[in-house]
């Protein structure tokens, strides 16, 4: 009988497939299921990711796709029978699923159901270590370990399913009423919740503090998640802010783990425009010890200078939040995040949370008397083009010399006035050319010059 390969079944991440096939069909959940509870029989190895100290209750949430209750139960079957509590949370951001299993003693590991920005069709497993962080890497290659040996967890005293939906609301929604700093009465806020875990807790926590709160994606039905609204579709909300009059508009994305805001003439900013106005916060205020802010390869340029400008320095790390928190974590960095909207802010979170990361921006803004549009002016966008190449084979781009040389020109003719990166996809055969620099038209061109020379060296064509 032939030897079953080891496969990982983590992506970039968590678990991720179409809701019912591939790693989330029946059979490979439950796979799952008995490969995660046997890990947490053997605690012991792979702290802090599980809390040896903690109990034996595994702290589950969702958002609000279809495929999420049954997903739910599939998962939970292994855990009970190796005799954890699993503890149905209901639907909640994931920053909401981290704060409650950070604070909770009872709690060993928290698990997160959702695809986040995906399509309603798709769902995923995603785990979350007893201090609320995204788990170590070591710790994901052991379940896929065990999950390819079909590992089975050791006889113990059933476990039990328990509700904690309402609970988990309300401790939740309390902790982001705490982070607001002086409330927001007076002030009009829009949402787009994008039908998401987002959809009936974040219109009553900016209620709580105060402000006049219209929503819209908020109706979730199970198959309507991020279909035309949220972060991915945050021109629907800039008109609709635009029209209403009100202050401010922030698009949450399915999981409400990361924010775009909007603001009251209708421009739509990024996660880099966050940074750049929290990092001087934080610098104003005494708490960048280090002075800087983590962001990633992707960063705009123009958010490197914004920061430079008050002595702030902006570093980078691979695309994904899990690089930016560790960075942050690493080096007690305050601030950092991703254009995308995944911000961070140590001291509050250990994880990407777009409602609070909405509320902290509406307090630096307050605080400094400004609204969105002129806040947003302190750091210049560069023009930026990012585009796909689909390739042969991922070689070492080192070993290409035409692209070598092709890059080692663009960057001569860009100056110090603009900045390449190559990097390929972690999940699909392509190559992904990202230019800025000072002119949209120059940009367009010259990444163009670089993709013909990809296409003709390691392309499919």
């Amino acid at each position: 009988m032939a030897e079953e390969r080891e496969v990982s079944i983590f992506g970039t991440d968590g678990v991720r497939d179409r809701a019912g096939e591939g790693f989330l069909a029946p059979e490979s959940v439950a796979k799952i299921s008995r490969a995660l509870a046997s890990v947490l029989q053997d605690r012991e190895e792979f702290a802090p990711d599980i809390g040896a100290e903690r109990g034996q209750a595994v702290y589950i949430g969702r958002d609000t796709r279809a495929s999420g209750p049954e997903l739910l139960k599939q998962l939970s079957a292994g855990l009970l029978v190796a005799g954890f509590d699993a503890c149905d949370l209901g639907i909640l951001p994931t920053p909401g699923i981290a704060e409650v299993a950070r604070v909770a003693p009872e709690c060993c590991l928290a698990i997160v159901l959702s695809a986040s920005h995906n399509p309603a069709e798709d769902n995923g497993i995603k785990l979350l270590s007893s201090a609320g962080a995204k788990v170590s890497d070591a710790l994901e290659a052991e379940v896929s370990r065990r999950f390819s040996e079909d590992v089975k967890s050791d006889p113990a005293s059933p476990g039990s399913l328990r509700d904690l939906s309402a609970e988990a609301f309300e401790l939740y929604a309390d902790y982001l009423v705490s982070s607001c700093e002086g409330g927001l009465e007076g002030k009009k806020v829009f949402l787009d919740a994008a039908n998401g875990a987002a959809s009936s807790l974040a219109f009553e926590v900016f209620q709580r503090i105060g402000a006049e709160v219209r929503l819209m994606g908020g109706q979730p039905d199970g198959r309507n998640i991020n279909d035309g609204c949220g972060a991915l579709h945050p021109d629907v909300l800039a008109g609709a802010v635009n029209e209403s009059g009100f202050d401010i508009g922030f698009c949450f994305d399915g999981d409400a783990d990361r924010m775009i805001p909007v603001s009251a003439t209708g421009n739509v900013y990024d996660g880099d425009v966050v940074l750049a106005l929290a990092g001087r916060h934080y610098q104003s205020a005494g708490k960048l010890p280090a002075k800087a802010v983590v962001g990633t390869v992707m960063s705009n340029i123009g958010l490197a200078r914004s920061l430079g400008e008050a002595g702030i320095e902006l570093l980078r790390t691979p695309v994904g939040d899990r690089s930016v928190f560790r960075q942050m974590r690493d080096g007690h960095h305050p601030v950092g995040g991703e254009q995308s909207g995944h911000i961070i802010f140590m001291d509050y979170s250990s994880t990407g949370d777009g409602i609070l990361a909405a509320i902290r921006l509406m307090s630096f803004l307050r605080e400094h008397e400004m609204d969105l549009d002129r806040g947003a002016a302190i750091m210049t966008r560069y023009p930026q083009v990012l585009k796909n190449v689909k390739v042969r084979e991922k070689i070492e781009l080192a070993e290409v010399a035409a692209l070598s040389e092709v890059v080692a020109s663009v960057e001569e003719r860009l100056g110090d006035e603009g900045r390449v990166l190559l990097r390929y996809s972690g999940t699909e055969p392509l190559l992904r050319v990202m230019l800025e620099g000072p002119r949209q038209d120059l940009v367009e061109d010259l990444c163009d010059e670089i993709c013909r020379v990809v296409e003709g060296e390691i392309g499919t064509k």
